[in-house]
């Protein structure tokens, strides 16, 4: 019960301490138009405070001491001060100390439409003065985990510490674009639920609005949906060749493919083994390993034809195995060509008839592959039998 007390405080500070951070950050970047005027600075706040969030959760998880900020004594309470007292002198220099603070949280927290200026200027000042209580607090009492941590901080290469903060660096920076930045958001949840509804015709037509960026735009949602989103990757094979023609179009789709697939595998050769296990699982993880022991490296050969079989998990396992970069590279760019190729020229010469076509392509090649697989079984079982009745 203690712990849970005392990490509930720790909580709080880092959060609070985020807080002020982003708040500060935000009120530095609505001095500048331009850049406003292009982007909601209020949401700074906003991830700035999940920032705190990751910080604290890598304390307790990772027992990542030196981004455990709130625990430094004196400079962390000496910090907020300095910016409380820089934020409260800003917006009343302005005019605007009972209404900036509060209508920036209200945006960040996504409050807008259940409490006003007024509420929100007091759960300000109530959360101030808690904040500031949880932190000296917090810095009196530190965390002391008792229990061995699988993922200590101090037992991580460097390069592992350097590839996870890059990972999260690059997650925060993707989100802040999406909430803060009303073109980039638009233009992901167009792209998303067109690829959700498998919506072809839809996506290539939303792919011409780009004009003559419409290549890049669909190599670069490619790699998105390889690196992050699980979503359809054929819908966008189809719209490329369907746009482009068969030929370019397998290149493009090919070519952004194989991209995100060599970015999968160095970032999990990167963020190491113990961060792959919580994006794909342990137990995912501990599969792929027998598979790629049993068939080594026709594996990965193997698991690029079955187009049921998810691209991006199988290029984050490959990263933390044994299997080589070439290895890895040229299995995964034989064994996708067959299928791009196909998609390619059933988008440039099919309509209403491409997800049958797709699904029928995608049948037969995993029954193929899973015979394959099965044969050598079936033909030890029986010949077993024959034995049995010798």
């Amino acid at each position: 019960m203690k712990l849970i007390i005392r990490g509930s405080i720790h909580f709080l500070a880092a959060l609070f301490l985020f807080f002020i951070i982003g708040m500060d950050l935000s009120l530095l970047l609505i001095q500048s138009r331009f850049i406003d005027m292009r982007f909601d600075s209020a949401f700074i706040i906003t991830a700035s405070m999940l920032t705190g969030i990751w910080f604290f959760f890598a304390r307790v998880f990772m027992n990542a001491k030196p981004l455990a900020l709130w625990e430094h004594k004196v400079l962390s309470l000496l910090f907020v001060m300095l910016n409380l007292a820089w934020i409260m002198l800003n917006t009343m220099i302005e005019g605007s100390i009972s209404i900036l603070p509060a209508y920036m949280s209200r945006k960040a927290l996504f409050l807008e439409e259940s409490i006003s200026l007024h509420n929100m200027n007091m759960m300000l000042i109530a959360g101030g003065v808690i904040g500031v209580i949880m932190l000296i607090i917090a810095q009196r009492t530190p965390l002391a985990l008792k229990k061995e941590i699988k993922m200590d901080w101090d037992r991580l290469t460097k390069a592992n510490r350097v590839g996870m903060m890059s990972f999260f660096v690059f997650l925060l920076i993707s989100f802040l674009l999406y909430i803060g930045q009303g073109g980039v958001n638009d233009t992901i949840n167009n792209a998303v639920t067109f690829l959700k509804n498998a919506d072809v015709e839809g996506f290539r037509d939303y792919l011409l609005s780009f004009g003559p960026l419409a290549a890049v735009v669909s190599g670069l949602l490619m790699v998105f949906q390889s690196v992050i989103a699980p979503l359809p990757a054929f819908v966008i094979t189809f719209a490329n060749g369907l746009l482009f023609g068969w030929l370019f179009g397998a290149i493009l789709s090919w070519s952004s493919a194989m991209l995100g697939a060599v970015l999968c595998f160095y970032l999990a050769k990167f963020v190491g083994r113990p961060v792959v296990e919580k994006i794909v699982t342990k137990k995912a993880l501990d599969w792929w390993d027998s598979f790629f022991s049993k068939y080594g490296k026709h594996a990965i050969f193997i698991a690029r034809l079955l187009p049921i079989v998810s691209f991006d998990l199988v290029s984050y396992a490959a990263g933390v195995t044994s299997v080589s970069f070439w290895q890895f590279f040229w299995a995964t760019g034989l064994g996708q060509l067959p299928a791009t190729i196909v998609y390619s020229f059933l988008g440039e010469n099919a309509t209403s008839t491409v997800k049958i076509l797709f699904f029928l392509f995608t049948i037969v090649i995993a029954l193929s592959v899973i015979g394959m697989l099965v044969r050598p079984k079936i033909q030890a079982i029986l010949k077993s039998k024959k034995e049995v009745k010798r």
